[in-house]
């Protein structure tokens, strides 16, 4: 009888404990799975489990898993509130071709798009006025950081540079996204701070001096425990888009339109379904029962990226809310004469305002005195340029309305 007991108490033990009798491997690999499907905590489990059975001298494998599940628990706490409003399967290779966006966002292109040869770059980010350009390209040890080129006031691209090092300080960076403003940079990396091989991150420009404050993980439902790329924002019809390899099917990868929020609201953290929020389990899922979203989707599905709805010369907002965009616009000479020293002026500026944030950029990567004396010369001839600017910009008004 106490053979017997003796049996059944390890028979029992080999089912409650079923962990005992696998690989630290097998464990890594489980916890990898788990980590895969959003269960979060039982990776962190399988990893103490496996903890458990080296004791002294952890593979770094698994102190890297910790790392990872740490974070994407702390982001599912935090799942922004999404209205998802369609999910594309599209190939892989120029998925970016899939974005309908409007010129006011940028024109999002290939290699075609650079004005110069470079190799092994598939995508190029240019802005809407066609004077700036971002795009990924590998430095001599074969990582990918994002570089940039303006274009001179003689119509010829500057030489590109590498932007600041503080955006890929551990891995690659590719996939630059820049918003009109020009300050608020999206991209997609792979470094120390990403959950899963890339992540999005947001990244702002210091309008003094150009070089870019310490970028942040957008965090969830946008990246995953999988490859996330591309967030582009459509600001004139308030959607973004971004692509991901979660639920992937072959070559194909999934490219998520959704509503951009004014002010970032999340999930309840107790929300029962918050892990499925977080993975898009069903993007319409997010939908409100009480709004119709088939107008807006037909919209922005009917944009053709490149091509402008109406030619604009300019924007010239004048009194009693009228905005003026050619020269044909003027009811005076007089008015028309003003906008055209008024637009002979401002490129003028444009121009030595470009000059300037080229100083700058300069002066950031290798500080001289000489360099130095030229920033605060160029700055105290913008000090008068801008003056003269909106004393021109006072003729204009004057002209026109009183003719």
């Amino acid at each position: 009888m106490k053979f017997k007991r003796y049996i059944v108490a390890l028979i029992a033990a080999f089912i409650v404990s079923p962990v005992c009798a696998q690989t630290v491997d097998e464990l890594i690999e489980q916890a990898h799975q788990a980590y895969l499907s959003y269960d979060f905590s039982e990776a962190a489990r399988l990893l103490e489990a496996a903890r458990k059975k080296v004791r002294k001298n952890v593979p770094p494998q698994i102190e890297e898993e910790e790392k990872i599940i740490s974070t994407a628990e702390s982001f599912l706490d935090r799942v922004e509130k999404l209205v998802i409003l369609d999910s594309i399967a599209v190939p892989r290779a120029e998925f970016f071709r899939a974005y309908k966006l409007p010129v006011s966002s940028g024109i999002l292109s290939g290699a075609e798009g650079l004005p110069f040869e470079e190799g092994n770059v598939e995508y190029v980010f240019t802005n809407e006025g066609n004077d700036f350009k971002m795009w990924a390209a590998p430095d001599t040890a074969g990582i990918y950081k994002i570089k940039e080129s303006i274009r001179l006031t003689d119509g010829e691209w500057h030489e590109p540079s590498q932007i600041s090092s503080v955006l890929s300080e551990d891995g690659n960076t590719i996939f630059p996204f820049m918003m009109a403003d020009g300050v608020t940079l999206y991209f997609a990396a792979d470094g120390d701070e990403s959950i899963g091989g890339y992540d999005i991150f947001v990244a702002k420009r210091d309008a003094t001096d150009g070089s870019f404050l310490q970028p942040q993980n957008i965090g969830m439902p946008y990246n995953s425990p999988y490859d996330d790329y591309m967030l582009a924002i459509d600001e004139l019809n308030g959607v973004g888009w971004w692509a991901t390899d979660r639920n992937r099917l072959g070559d194909d990868i999934t490219v998520y339109l959704f509503k951009v929020n004014d002010l970032r609201s999340n999930y309840d953290p107790e929300e029962e379904n918050l892990a499925g929020f977080a993975r898009i389990a069903d993007y319409k899922a997010t939908w409100n029962p009480d709004d119709n979203y088939d107008e807006l989707i037909s919209e922005v599905m009917a944009i053709r990226p490149g091509e402008n709805k109406k030619q604009a010369d300019f924007c010239f907002p004048m009194p009693g809310g009228a905005v003026y965009t050619t020269l044909d616009d003027f009811k005076s000479q007089a008015g028309r004469s003003a906008m055209q020293r008024y637009l002979e002026a401002k490129r003028d500026f444009d121009a030595s305002e470009k000059n300037l944030g080229e100083l700058r950029r300069k002066y950031a990567e290798a500080k001289s005195s000489s360099l130095g004396r030229s920033i605060s010369e160029a700055e105290k001839s913008l000090e008068k340029a801008r003056a003269a600017l909106g004393k021109l910009r006072s003729d204009v008004y004057r002209n026109e309305l009183n003719n």
